[in-house]
């Protein structure tokens, strides 16, 4: 391990494995055992890496019904505590764990004693924002309810761009949306890699691709892919991409929960290996 001195000298970057932790987050009405099948795989494959779930406030429970904001400082306080020792993690989030993690990534990656983010992989996750066009749906999950129930946090209408611009939601802050600079944009180019998985068959995120930053052009629902938003540019993704460090893989015919469930083995072997170890063709994905 490194002295006081190095760590304050050092950047995740070029962090072996040695110095840096596997931290996976599970999403939305999970718990922490879902992610078991990855964490067993990632174990059997690297037995001398140290692998750990996060288990944040009352678990399941919490990623439902709890304040976005707390949440995510919470799920900060846990990384903190479980990953003592360690200078810098590899963090996997599916789901609303994507959208956890990007927080860290932004929010608190190497500040304040919080281990520093080498890479972050999204699993069908919420990078982008989530906006299902269901009237029931909107009035449950909306800004006037934003210290009520976690998914307000990244809940992004297309319709409402002046009440989102207001809210103040996380996602609103992540983006630079509500008149504030973007945080943590150094943290972002100073990953080793940024990669997104994702499909277009996915029956819960909407749009299916926002685990890419794809989301609605504005009133409408109508894709807009983060290639021809001016947010690729704002957050440096482009900048990441030309470096080869922004990565993004579609899997054909997936559900929302199969990648860490049914195919976890698929997409372990076939794409997480090869991006841990440097290789991103990520020939195994159908």
């Amino acid at each position: 391990m490194m002295t006081i001195l190095q760590v304050s000298l050092f950047s995740c970057q070029t962090a072996t494995d040695d110095d840096t932790i596997i931290v996976l987050v599970h999403g939305f009405s999970a718990n922490y055992q879902f992610m078991n099948p990855l964490k067993y795989l990632i174990q059997q494959t690297w037995p001398n890496r140290k692998v750990v779930n996060l288990k944040i406030l009352l678990n399941g429970f919490s990623s439902v019904f709890e304040n976005p904001e707390r949440y995510v400082r919470a799920a900060a306080e846990e990384i903190r505590e479980k990953t003592s020792g360690y200078i810098c993690i590899d963090i996997i989030g599916h789901s609303q764990g994507g959208f956890v993690s990007r927080s860290y990534l932004q929010l608190y990656s190497g500040a304040n004693g919080y281990p520093g983010v080498r890479n972050i992989v999204g699993i069908a996750a919420v990078f982008g924002g989530y906006f299902r066009p269901i009237s029931f749906v909107e009035k449950i999950i909306s800004y006037k309810h934003s210290s009520l129930i976690v998914p307000t946090g990244y809940w992004k209408s297309p319709y409402r761009t002046q009440a989102y611009s207001k809210s103040d939601s996380i996602i609103c802050k992540l983006n630079g949306e509500c008149g504030e600079p973007i945080p943590g944009l150094d943290k972002i180019q100073q990953l080793k890699s940024f990669t997104c998985l994702y499909s277009h068959q996915d029956e819960v995120l909407s749009p299916p691709s926002t685990s890419r930053f794809d989301f609605y052009a504005q009133n409408s629902t109508t894709l807009q892919r983060i290639e021809d938003q001016q947010l690729y540019l704002d957050l440096g993704l482009k900048q990441l991409f030309d470096q080869n460090k922004f990565h993004t893989f579609e899997f054909t015919d997936y559900k929302h929960n199969e990648f860490v469930q049914k195919n976890v083995g698929d997409v372990f072997f076939g794409c997480l290996k090869g991006v841990f170890e440097g290789d991103f063709s990520c020939s195994g994905r159908t």
